[in-house]
Parts: structure tokens; sequence; C-alpha cells
């Protein structure tokens, strides 16, 4: 089953509050140093991007709420949801466009980080306006943005 079907694969809980409890004890683990692997490490990799979270993944419930940070309002539980979706996403070649953008954002000199977040906004964006109002995330519609954002990516 492609990955992007999250919810129908099992991985909706990347944006639950059922994750909490999950992150919280990635963080744990990842303060006592602990070898991390699957989603766990791809949930420590995005946590370790971003800094800017620490002090909330141990206040629970702050985590899942959007707090404004650094000028931005962001769910950072979300947020981290979104950088491990698009890292399996990367890791699965599922759909395989998401590769091409991203390789083609990085030659344009694009940081590999600011690249995650261009892919996770336009995969964000659509997960939240089908999978969560009960309907599948349309796989033609992701291929075609992710197509759009190639072509300003070739244009810029």
């Amino acid at each position: 089953m492609p990955f992007y079907l999250l919810k129908e694969s099992g991985m909706d809980y990347l944006f639950s509050k059922q994750a909490l409890s999950i992150y919280f004890n990635v963080w744990e683990r990842m303060k006592r140093e602990e070898d991390l692997s699957g989603d766990s490490e791809l949930i420590a990799d995005a946590m370790r991007a971003h800094p800017e979270f620490d002090s909330l993944w141990p206040q629970g419930e702050a985590a899942f709420h959007p707090q404004e940070i650094d000028g931005y309002v962001v769910n950072p539980l979300i947020h981290t949801g979104l950088h491990v979706a698009v890292e399996k996403q990367l890791f699965q070649q599922d759909p395989e466009e998401v590769e091409v953008v991203f390789k083609a954002l990085l030659e344009k000199g694009v940081p590999r980080h600011e690249a995650i977040h261009r892919i996770a906004g336009l995969w964000g964006n659509l997960y939240f306006l089908s999978v969560r109002r009960g309907g599948p995330l349309e796989e033609t519609v992701y291929i075609e943005e992710l197509k759009l954002l190639m072509e300003q990516t070739e244009n810029s």
C-alpha cells in the first residue's frame, strides 16, 4: 500500500494525541542517548532539527497545540510528524516524484531541511484537507503539486 495513504496504513498516529506519548518516549530515549531505529529514529532526527521545540516535549499537551516560536505559529507535534512522513516517502521512494523534486531542490541550492519543509507543506496541506476530513489523500493531486513545485524550482 502506498505510504501517502497514511490513515489506511496505520501511520495516522503521527498526527494524533496518542503521538504525544510516542514523541515523549522518543524524547526521553534521546536524552538517555539510547539507540533508536525505524520511526523512532526519524522522529528523533526531526526533533534534533528543531531544538526550538525542546522545552515543549516534556510538557505533554503543550506539544500538541500551536505555539508561537520565532515569530511563527507552529504545532510541534504536527511539524515533526510531517518531517517523518516526507523522510519515509524519500526512503521508500513512494511516490517516486518526491525524490525527484527533493533532488532538484538540493541541486538548486535549497538546504536539505528547507527542501523537506517545502515538500512537507504540500503533503501536509493535502493530508489535512482530505484524510482528516474522512477521505483518502489523492495520489494524483499530490503528484501534480510535486510537479508544479518542480517547475517552480526549475524556473527559479
